[in-house]
């Protein structure tokens, strides 16, 4: 009776909801869930990576091999296009083309940029590129462009080079060679001639036509020490012998200078005489006749620099043992009168005065020099500090030419007419041409 009371409490208990339990383990009999084990997350996949030499480089119309430096001649611009492996986050790669280059992608693989010629420095590159997906990427593209030996070559109308904007020249091209050059001077033809033997020929190019002439001389008369422009547009050489002549006839040699031992030859304004600065003395040699004389009383071998007067009657130039400087008639010889003080260089001005250079008394990095302007009767009219310099032959405008320390070469434009005026910065070296434009010029090694 007891027994079957148990059983019956047992029933009514489990009825209630009661867990029922193993009597002996005292473990539930009601079975446990499964638990169900949660995925791992997967693994992101690590995007793939190529090399930089999967980019093809395409420079002017040719395919050219990635990791070698591209040497262009830069003339009439330069092309490059980049043809990626992949569809481009163009997010990557954007901040990193040169805007001079003005960048358009053809399409998602594909991007151009143009160069103008006057560029200085074609060549960049992008750290890394990512794939539009995120799964692909190179790491550092270097487009490795240099031009060859070149002159990047400007010319300005003064409105044009004190526009409000910043300067905007009226015309800019690169022409192939260098580093020693001339421009003629109406600004239009560049001479180019070797000043070591085996170099490139004597040649004159054509900034219109973009075309290159070699001068009609005997190879074996270069070196040269001088070459520069007639106001007529003949050319003038100088190194064992005096050549003259138009850029398309034959050269005419003037006179054997070997003996002179030339250092440095500056012709007169009308193309009448060239003095030549020699081992000895200055020397005045006829462009007509080939003629020659010696300065009587000059001493030879510093090549400081000459300047003429526009009449071509008085010569200035430096006196070697004293560093003074010599005005020289040039038909008698006559010194007519020195100015003295330890002059450096010298150099004519279009405004039919010259330049004096010396020592300002500053010192180290960036010390500029003193520039003196005299007349040739030797008043002293003006002082300048800087590099180089040349003036307007209106007297207005100051060329303030080359610069100091890093940055580059450049050259800066001052109004002398007006109070307190702003410099305005050129990029290169600067001169005048014979209309009173300015012409400024940066050579590129390669």
């Amino acid at each position: 009776m007891n027994r079957r009371l148990a059983v019956a409490l047992a029933l009514l208990l489990s009825a209630c909801g009661s867990p029922a339990r193993d009597t002996l383990s005292g473990r539930s009999l009601i079975p446990t869930p499964a638990v169900t084990a949660s995925p791992m997350p997967s693994a992101v996949a690590s995007p793939a990576s190529y090399a930089a030499s999967a980019v093809r480089v395409v420079v002017n119309g040719i395919e050219r091999p990635y990791g070698t430096a591209i040497a262009v001649e830069g003339v009439g611009g330069t092309t490059v296009r980049l043809v990626f492996p992949f569809p481009v986050d163009r997010t990557s790669v954007d901040p990193w083309l040169p805007r001079t280059g003005s960048p358009v992608w053809i399409d998602d693989t594909t991007v151009e940029l143009k160069f103008p010629e006057t560029e200085p420095n074609p060549g960049f590159k992008i750290p890394q590129i990512t794939s539009t997906d995120g799964l692909s990427r190179i790491d550092l593209l270097i487009v490795a462009l240099r031009y060859l030996p070149s002159v990047a070559l400007s010319v300005y109308s003064l409105a044009g080079a004190t526009a409000p904007s910043g300067p905007n020249a009226s015309g800019s091209w690169r022409v192939p060679g260098g580093p020693i050059f001339a421009i003629s001077p109406d600004g239009s033809r560049v001479l180019f001639y070797p000043v070591i033997a085996g170099s490139d020929p004597a040649h004159v190019f054509d900034l219109a036509t973009r075309t290159s002439t070699d001068l009609k001389i005997p190879k074996e008369s270069a070196p040269y020490v001088a070459g520069s422009w007639l106001g007529d547009g003949r050319v003038v050489l100088v190194g064992s012998s005096v050549w003259v002549g138009r850029p398309e006839q034959p050269f005419a040699r003037i006179a054997d200078i070997s003996q002179v031992q030339a250092l440095n030859a500056v012709p007169s304004p009308g193309g009448s005489y060239v003095a030549i600065a020699g081992a000895q003395a200055v020397w005045l040699f006829s462009l007509r006749d080939g003629s020659a004389r010696a300065l009587t009383g000059s001493s030879g071998g510093c090549a400081r620099g000459f300047a003429w007067s526009q009449d071509e009657r008085l010569l200035a130039s430096i006196d070697c043992e004293t560093l003074s400087v010599r005005i020289t008639d040039a038909a008698t010889s006559r010194i007519v009168r020195i100015i003295d003080g330890v002059a450096n260089s010298l150099a004519g001005l279009p405004t039919g005065d010259f330049i004096v250079t010396r020592d300002s008394g500053q010192q180290g990095e960036g010390a500029r020099s003193l520039g003196v302007v005299y007349s040739f009767a030797g008043t002293e009219k003006a002082r300048y500090l800087g590099y180089a310099w040349s003036i307007s032959a209106d007297g207005r405008y100051l060329l303030n030419i080359g610069s100091c320390c890093a940055g580059g070469q450049s050259s800066s434009l001052v109004d002398l007419r007006t109070p307190d005026a702003q410099p305005v910065g050129l990029p290169g070296i600067a001169s005048w041409t014979a209309d009173g434009r300015i012409v400024v010029t940066s050579f590129t090694r390669s």
